[in-house]
């Protein structure tokens, strides 16, 4: 009696392995679908590595010839960002 007890036991961890099995491949499914944008985006960036360090090394090289005008454009975008942060946090709280 007690063979075919484990027999039985057996059979209901094998079909409820097989089971999990079916959910996780569900869930991955939806995970993929759900971070394809993000992934995307990030395989961009990756792709365009290469023209960015170009680029930050030319941005690098100008503020070294002209720091004062570095510094103006950093205090817009920084007024800018408290702009746009203000403008959100108004917006949340109605």
């Amino acid at each position: 009696m007690s063979g075919r007890n484990a027999k039985l036991t057996k059979t209901q961890l094998l079909r409820r392995i097989h089971q999990q099995r079916l959910d996780l491949g569900a869930e991955k499914r939806a995970w993929y679908f759900a971070t394809d944008r993000y992934d995307r985006g990030w395989n961009t960036l990756l792709s365009l590595r290469k023209y960015l360090i170009a680029g930050s090394s030319v941005l690098a090289l100008y503020n070294i010839r002209h720091p004062s005008r570095f510094i103006r454009w950093t205090k817009r975008a920084l007024g800018i960002m408290g702009t746009l942060k203000l403008i959100r946090s108004t917006l949340q709280s109605r």
